[in-house]
């Protein structure tokens, strides 16, 4: 198995050493020959930016961008099942508290606002941390 994950890309941008790549992500049926009938099927737009201090690539040019497997998986956790976990314990926590269901449901759901605030706060020690490269 490998330990990156690949995607093709196009240049839209580059602002100095910045550069500014679009790939397209796709649901893991997007390849599938059935997906014009379902509607499971979706693939979206998404910019991705790199440090390339190189200077050896121009807007338009198609790139292979890779990152490491292990950041994919870190995405996924930070992304939802911590989450998941917030909100869970949360509602056990009002359950426990004799909340009915609706309040335990509704505080489960606004311990939420923290935890995705928080996450947006350290957004740029997480972009740090998300790092892609271009493959050569």
């Amino acid at each position: 198995m490998s330990n990156t994950i690949d995607h093709a890309g196009i240049i839209k941008q580059i602002k100095g050493s910045l550069l500014f790549i679009e790939i397209v992500q796709q649901s893991a049926c997007a390849d599938c020959h059935a997906k014009g009938m379902c509607s499971a099927s979706d693939s979206k737009a998404k910019i991705i930016e790199i440090t390339d201090l190189s200077n050896k690539y121009q807007v338009d040019d198609a790139v292979v961008i890779t990152g490491k497997t292990s950041l994919g998986l870190l995405a996924v956790l930070l992304a939802f099942i911590l989450p998941i976990c917030v909100l869970v314990v949360s509602i056990i926590m009002g359950n426990t508290l004799q909340w009915n269901d609706g309040l335990s449901a509704v505080v489960g759901i606004l311990t939420l606002i923290p935890y995705y605030f928080v996450l947006y706060l350290f957004r740029e020690k997480m972009k740090n941390k998300f790092i892609f490269t271009i493959k050569e």
